[in-house]
């Protein structure tokens, strides 16, 4: 493994003192983190593969322990790489879902749930296109499962009418969701409702402990279930009917 020399970038050169432009301090720590990137997108270091000790990085770099710890630390905080105690760190599988995790919250703060309910609608109806398109029967099959275990959450939660019979309904009612974003088989837009999920998820939270029992049970009645309309839709290939009943699924949403 060849030696990475990390540069500090201190002072400018004549030219650049003549044009007055500044020269911007790049950190020992940040050169080690973009080294580290570096190698794992160009898959010197793949998925699962223990990465080297901070001790052979901090020699491979030529800079000191704790600035491999610190790159380390930063890398394991976006989820690059995760490390185990008494045994290293090693290379993880990227999920974009970490970071929208951790995020949602300041993100939801600043954001009205028109505005992503807006995003919802352009991303979700055009995911019943692609998934009347490219899903399998397979993918199919997993949609009605989702719908099942959402139906049975619901009728749970119209017998007791619990706070957690109603966590669980909203969960189910959101996987069923992230389901057909899935059988789209467009990745971006399934990270993307990965996202929205966790902002709908507190809207819901904050919204719900404020109604009454009555408005509960009205929202949740007998009538059938516009997501079994979204999904028989999908299965029969009939994409007017399915984005009118989507609308509607997602309507029910904005109380």
């Amino acid at each position: 493994m060849r030696k990475r020399k990390i540069i500090n970038n201190k002072g400018a050169s004549k030219m650049d003192n003549k044009k007055n432009k500044k020269i911007t301090h790049i950190s020992a720590v940040d050169q080690v983190c973009s080294n580290l990137k570096e190698g794992i997108l160009s898959g010197e270091w793949t998925t699962g593969t223990k990465l080297p000790s901070e001790s052979d990085l901090s020699a491979l770099y030529g800079v000191n322990r704790l600035t491999v710890r610190m790159a380390l630390q930063t890398l394991s905080t976006i989820g690059v790489v995760e490390t185990r105690a008494g045994d290293g760190t090693y290379v993880k599988s990227f999920s974009i879902s970490h970071i929208f995790h951790h995020v949602s919250d300041f993100y939801y703060e600043k954001k009205s749930f028109e505005e992503i309910y807006a995003l919802r609608r352009l991303i979700e109806v055009e995911c019943c296109r692609l998934a009347i398109l490219n899903a399998t029967k397979e993918e199919e099959l997993e949609l009605k499962t989702s719908l099942d275990q959402y139906l049975v959450a619901k009728e749970e939660f119209r017998k007791c009418l619990t706070d957690e019979s109603l966590n669980t309904l909203v969960d189910e009612d959101l996987l069923f969701h992230y389901q057909i974003c899935l059988m789209s088989h467009n990745s971006v837009y399934a990270d993307v409702f990965i996202f929205t999920k966790n902002i709908i998820r507190q809207y819901l939270s904050g919204i719900i402990s404020k109604k009454n029992d009555l408005w509960l049970q009205k929202k949740y009645n007998d009538d059938l279930d516009d997501h079994v309309s979204v999904y028989k839709s999908i299965c029969e290939k009939d994409f007017e009917s399915c984005k009118k009943f989507y609308y509607k699924t997602l309507s029910m949403e904005m109380f």
